[in-house]
């Protein structure tokens, strides 16, 4: 952009910078480009000293290189058995936890008590944000007397985001398992552990940290490809990283595992959830570097670093980093989608429905049938929106998979961020629900509404199908054109409606 040249590349610069070299820093100091490049400095140094524990580039870097050349020796060096000799620390721990035969049962059982801490203590405060969002709703509702903008405040705005913030805890735990794993350097020996299990599935060992990298979120995860250094090798984990689940598809899953399972099972769906993602990743890889990414592989070496306590600090910046990132999203980008969703629901408004079931209501004996003909006139009205119109129009192309209008409009609304499947949900199913005030919440009218192998084929999209918008974009840049993004497209889509297909017909045949 700024179209600064220089004798070196751009990474060396970099290094230059941090290592704080004066010929570096005197060319740029005075070039326009240092007013940009000041605060990220600022913001490097601050990570350099959160995950190192020194601002002292000279010392990061040597303890990186001691790191990559404990891996040369993992990798290369077989050692003759001696006379017995005291083994460190850190040996006495790797011969547990990247033991040939138990590393990887250790490593899943990590990832399975995660998952089970993720909705058993997430589960807790659900109710309680839940319940602050009605009260909440039923407060401003109370102030507005116009009944339009009061819909759109309460039905759409409260409603949409309030069904993506209830999620919160769940994804604040899942940051927090995965920065404690990293912080401490376990997550290194796993992808030295997982190396040879990656190579079966045509992957590079490196790619395991742009994979995990997968489960916070797919943008940086794509970025960090950039340490494959063989194209064919990159390309082909640009197109793994979607099956990752990312952190923005928690909701939805915990949302359906809530609905359709008993608490004490619905931790363990959802680790089967992703361990089936990560496993459909696998098998792509496996049919993509036998058709698209034929090649060699190349050798690998992974950087082993010493293993330390995990750093409070370090936890707690990545965390709210993260979090933040979240609520900012709900706050703005899904408020805005929730304000869409919610007019194309609602607009245009059929007045002969209105004087049709308006005469039904009035006539109506019991508070029952009055409720009966209320939701009747909601459910009319949404089927004939904008939004009922677009998913009546795409539904024929949906039902082999078993979904309704309403959940193949929320999966096209999840193209553009996947929290907007919950919000956008949030909005479609409050209205017209028979469900009681005791049971309004949107995972028990999903569990009411939504048959059980219907719900089992739209998690198997959500989990298969396109990433983000951003993610998109962001894929698009790594992978280098926009025909990438077309490959990635209809790559995605076959899978996702093939296997949605092949669930559906079975959940339907075992229930």
């Amino acid at each position: 952009m700024h179209k600064f040249k220089a004798s070196i590349s751009n990474r060396n610069i970099a290094i230059n910078l941090l290592q704080k070299e004066q010929k570096t820093y005197r060319v740029l100091h005075d070039n326009p480009l240092w007013t940009e490049l000041q605060p990220m400095l600022i913001e490097a140094d601050r990570h350099v000293l959160l995950h190192h524990d020194t601002d002292d580039m000279k010392e990061a870097l040597a303890e990186e290189y001691l790191s990559f050349n404990r891996g040369i020796i993992a990798e290369a060096v077989k050692v003759r058995p001696k006379a017995p000799e005291k083994k460190s620390t850190t040996e006495k721990i790797d011969s547990i936890l990247i033991h040939p035969i138990f590393g990887i049962p250790i490593f899943l059982f990590f990832m399975w008590g995660l998952f089970q801490l993720t909705f058993e203590i997430g589960s807790i405060p659900m109710d309680w944000i839940d319940a602050f969002f009605v009260w909440f709703g039923e407060i401003v509702g109370g102030t507005i007397a116009n009944d339009e903008i009061r819909s759109l405040i309460v039905d759409g705005v409260i409603a949409g985001v309030g069904a993506v913030v209830l999620f919160v805890p769940n994804i604040v735990i899942l940051f927090v398992g995965i920065a404690l794993l990293e912080s401490t350097g376990y997550m290194s020996r796993v992808a030295f552990l997982l190396d040879g299990f990656f190579h079966k599935f045509g992957l590079h060992g490196q790619s395991f940290i742009p994979l995990v990298s997968g489960f916070g979120c797919s943008i940086p995860a794509y970025m960090s490809a950039r340490i494959l250094k063989n194209d064919r090798d990159r390309l082909l984990t640009l197109f793994v990283i979607g099956f990752m689940s990312c952190g923005a598809r928690l909701p939805v899953y915990v949302l359906f595992t809530g609905a359709f399972f008993a608490p004490e099972m619905a931790g363990n769906v959802l680790f089967g959830i992703y361990i089936l993602g990560a496993m459909i990743g696998l098998i792509a890889a496996k049919i993509l570097k036998l058709t698209a990414f034929k090649g060699i592989d190349e050798p690998f070496v992974m950087e082993m670093p010493k293993y330390r306590l995990p750093s409070v600090k370090l936890i707690w910046h990545t965390v709210v980093t993260k979090t933040m990132m979240y609520m900012k999203k709900a706050g703005t980008f899904i408020a805005a989608a929730s304000m869409l969703v919610w007019f194309l629901s609602t607009y245009p408004k059929n007045c002969s429905l209105d004087e049709l079931f308006g005469a039904k209501i009035e006539a109506a004996v019991t508070e029952e049938e009055k409720k009966s003909f209320e939701n009747q006139l909601a459910e009319a009205q949404l089927s004939q929106s904008f939004l009922g119109q677009i998913g009546h129009a795409i539904e024929p192309a949906f039902a082999p998979l078993g979904f309704d209008w309403k959940m193949a409009v929320a999966l096209q609304t999840g193209l553009a961020a996947k929290e907007v499947v919950v919000s956008t949900m949030g909005v479609l199913y409050s209205l017209g629900s028979d469900m009681t005030e005791e049971d309004s919440s949107l995972l028990k009218t999903i569990g009411a509404q939504i048959p059980f192998a219907s719900a089992v084929a739209f998690i198997v999209v959500i989990m298969t199908y396109l990433p983000c918008l951003a993610a998109s974009v962001v894929f698009t840049r790594e992978a280098g054109g926009i025909k990438y993004f077309g490959y990635l497209f209809i790559f995605t889509t076959i899978v996702a409606y093939s296997l949605a297909f092949v669930a559906y017909h079975v959940a339907l045949w075992l229930s």
